[in-house]
This record gives C-alpha cells, structure tokens and sequence, in this order.
C-alpha cells in the first residue's frame, strides 16, 4: 500500500511492530536522545509529543506556528533559534495534528534540510496520511524525500486512524537505517 499510495518503496526488515503508536515516540525519545538532550517539535500538536521526552528526563521543547494569510505555517526563525547542542531530535506529526495542515514536498524538504543541518533524527508521525481529503493534496513520506534524509528517519505509522481501530493496538516504525533501527 505504500508503494501503490505515496510511491515509497519499503523492505519488510525495515518494519518494527509497536503496540500503540504513543510508545513509538517514547522509545524514539529514549533510543535517539540522551537524559538531558532536547526534542524539538511545533505546536500546538498531538499532547504525547511533548510528554513523550520528559517520560525519560528529556526536554520537550516547542516552536509555535504562526497564522500567515490565513494558514498557519512554521517560523523558521523561532525553529533556528530553539536548536541548541543538546537538541538530538525532531517530532514532526505529517499531516499535522490537530491543525488538518497537509504539508507541500518543499516544506518538508526544508524540514529534512534543517534536520539534517543541525544532525538531528527526524522522527514522522504519520498516522493520519490516509485521512488527507483534498484530492489535489497528496502525502508525501519524510523519508521518501532523499537517501540522507531516510537514514535518519524513524516514521510512525498505524491502522486506528484510517479504520477507526484503535482497539486492535498495534502500530509500526519504519527505519531503513539497520544502525538507527537496532538503536530504536
């Protein structure tokens, strides 16, 4: 499906199975940044993103959107300005939730460029990508974007949004990096 739906290519090896898609943040916080490092994310968002990091004495750290001709969009300058050296990691909810906001490939492209900039893993919740219903919208995986971009990422993604089952529990990360895969 993901290949047929986004053009995303995957090798099974690269699927690790989760029971809910909240603990894939935490273990992302706790394999990707060490106590005391910071995890940067853009709010106002899903409230788990910033609990995720202080479940293991890490920062959460937040860059509001701004409201610009009518959408809200990332200040780019407020994201530069909250990295610190103790930033170790993005949390990108695409699309983002609870703003319905669909984010364009050159968005997420700078994303990936600013992540891979200051070396931070980039961490893409994508539970909500089949829900996008603007036919002229098209979700685009973070880690479809480069090579580079793809061996830093950790992508979130599960069934409970698109089918309405979160009873059943279960949810995936997909690492194509066998090194960052064995950290998560």
């Amino acid at each position: 499906a993901l290949e047929r739906n986004y053009g995303w290519q995957i090798d099974a090896s690269w699927i690790v199975w989760l029971p809910g898609l909240v603990v894939g943040l935490n273990v992302t916080a706790q394999a990707c940044a060490e106590p005391g490092n910071e995890v940067l994310t853009l709010s106002p968002v899903y409230p788990p993103f910033m609990t995720a990091p202080k479940n293991s004495a890490r920062a959460s750290v937040q860059v509001p959107f701004v409201l610009s001709a009518g959408a809200w969009t990332i200040d780019w300058a407020a994201l530069e300005r909250a990295v610190t050296p103790r930033t170790k990691l993005f949390y990108l909810c695409n699309p983002h939730n609870p703003l319905a906001r669909v984010w364009r490939r050159d968005e997420l492209g700078r994303l990936a460029d600013f992540c891979l900039r200051h070396n931070l893993i980039l961490c893409s919740d994508e539970i909500h990508c089949d829900l996008i219903l603007d036919p002229a919208l098209r979700h685009v995986p973070a880690a479809l974007l480069s090579p580079d971009i793809a061996a830093r990422t950790i992508t979130l993604m599960a069934p409970s949004k698109t089918y309405n089952v979160p009873g059943l529990g279960t949810s995936f990360a997909i690492i194509s990096d066998p090194a960052l895969r064995t950290r998560f």
